[in-house]
């Protein structure tokens, strides 16, 4: 979530694509679009939802770094290619749908560069009530991904949405045949070296610089503390007082007289036994009568 960026979920936990189109449902999609075919193709497509072996940061920060089926060949720019056609059950709707709502995002990487994207996006909606009447909800289906290169290396990369080729998910009563694309472009980068590539994430302003402090709740439990011990403290010193009063008015032998019950035995509980053996032995293995 946007508001709470340390709480992170898988990607995958979402219904996204888990496996590339195959051949011929692309060229069935491109003759639809009217765009042209990659140059090169990869053979062996690559499955998604696999994961990573985290390093220890990685693990401690809660990062899930998990394959993708996006192609991508360095140094081809891509128009247009299907990702793959899904059929989204009222389930899955309802699941982006509540991550749209939350102000989900996604992080992918490329080459260790973060890139950062919005799920979807929802109009009309009230910021107290939610979701009212007339309101709608879009899901993106469309991501394009922009990497600079300096010669034969990776130094930048972003990823956007594209608002145009989006789903209208408000009813989720029945489901819906969703189609997942992207486009892929490369640039260069001549003044931007492999050395200095993570410069620019310094004052990156996609996530909130500071996170909100909720302060009604911590001075609310600082207060209900305060409150307690003083409570607690009045109770002891109300209860010491009059045991102290009454004990300083009696002389030694009335005080003998007066004691009853657990006050009667409180010299002997850190009286030394005469046979600790027997005595440890019978404590701890039990006796019978």
């Amino acid at each position: 979530p946007f508001n709470n960026p340390t709480e992170t979920y898988r990607y995958y936990s979402l219904p996204f694509c888990h496996e590339h189109s195959t051949l011929e449902e692309e060229k069935e999609a491109i003759e639809d679009e009217e765009f042209e075919m990659p140059d090169r193709l990869l053979e062996e497509k690559r499955l998604g939802a696999m994961r990573y072996r985290h390093r220890l940061g990685e693990s401690i920060v809660g990062d899930r770094r998990e394959t993708s089926p996006y192609e991508i060949s360095f140094g081809d720019s891509v128009e247009w290619r299907l990702l793959c056609n899904k059929q989204l059950s009222s389930k899955d709707l309802e699941a982006f749908k509540d991550a749209i709502h939350n102000e989900y995002f996604f992080e992918m990487f490329v080459e260790d560069l973060p890139m950062w994207g919005y799920i979807g996006d929802s109009l009309d909606e009230d910021i107290i009530l939610g979701e009212t009447e007339g309101s709608k909800t879009y899901l993106f289906t469309h991501l394009n991904f922009y990497i600079g290169h300096n010669r034969n290396q990776i130094v930048a990369a972003k990823v956007t949405t594209d608002t145009e080729r989006k789903v209208d998910i408000t009813d989720t009563r029945k489901g819906k045949k969703v189609q997942f694309s992207y486009s892929v472009e490369f640039y260069d980068e001549p003044n931007l070296t492999w050395k200095n590539r993570m410069s620019r994430y310094a004052e990156s302003r996609f996530l909130p610089s500071s996170f909100e402090i909720h302060w009604l709740s911590i001075i609310n439990s600082f207060v209900l503390v305060l409150l307690l011990t003083a409570f607690l403290t009045i109770i002891l010193l109300r209860v010491l007082k009059n045991d102290f009063s009454r004990y300083m008015e009696l002389d030694d032998d009335a005080l003998e007289e007066e004691e009853s019950g657990w006050k009667l035995i409180h010299g002997d509980v850190f009286r030394f036994p005469q046979a600790p053996g027997i005595f440890c032995a019978a404590v701890g293995t039990g006796n019978q009568l």
